[in-house]
């Protein structure tokens, strides 16, 4: 009879334990100011690139671990679009009207979600996740290659994809009569340094 009783304890503690909601973690990062991001174009003559300040000690992202799904982020990086520096100045003011800096003069990046959770046991770590990227007030969701490293303050997020002016609904820019043509294509990296809070 005792072994009984304890038996049917241990079942029904462990139906308990199956059905249980599990634990979830949160963890909040700060973006530092050594956060940097890039934008690399091409036109029909040659290459550039533009830079642009990150808004750290601001943005924060919160990664929120729910060990049944994928892991969930909350938070976005923004960047004031009249701050991008091409090292040119035809093409900074250019990119900054093609950007409609005066109406929109914020672009945003929104995570979304991550396939896991980072475990930074080795030197990088490769995982997928969803940002939304809102620019020249067009939102679209896109899927990203991020890679995860340790650093000194926590952890270093690396990401970046193409993306095409006409992804938000613009043009490229033309210069000197449709002679010099800025491609549809651009390409977008970021490097964040995050600190946990």
């Amino acid at each position: 009879m005792f072994f009984q009783t304890n038996s049917i304890f241990l079942i029904l503690a462990c139906c308990l334990m199956a059905f249980a909601k599990p634990a979830i973690r949160y963890t909040r990062w700060v973006v530092e100011q050594n956060s940097t991001l890039s934008v690399e174009g091409s036109s029909n003559v040659n290459r550039f690139t533009c830079n642009i300040s990150v808004n750290a000690e601001k943005d924060t992202i919160v990664f929120v671990n729910d060990t049944l799904k994928a892991v969930s982020l909350k938070g976005n990086i923004q960047m004031d679009v009249t701050g991008f520096n091409c090292h040119t100045k035809l093409i900074t003011r250019d990119l900054r009207k093609t950007l409609k800096s005066e109406e929109y003069p914020l672009m945003f990046i929104r995570f979304i979600s991550l396939r896991t959770m980072p475990q930074l046991q080795g030197d990088r770590e490769m995982i997928q996740g969803l940002v939304e990227v809102t620019l020249a007030g067009v939102s679209k969701r896109f899927e990203l290659n991020y890679s995860f490293s340790r650093s000194v303050s926590g952890m270093v997020l690396n990401g970046g994809r193409s993306f095409r002016f006409s992804d938000f609904k613009l043009s490229p820019p033309r210069k000197l009569a449709g002679l010099i043509r800025i491609r549809d294509e651009f390409a977008v990296n970021f490097q964040l340094v995050l600190r946990a809070v």
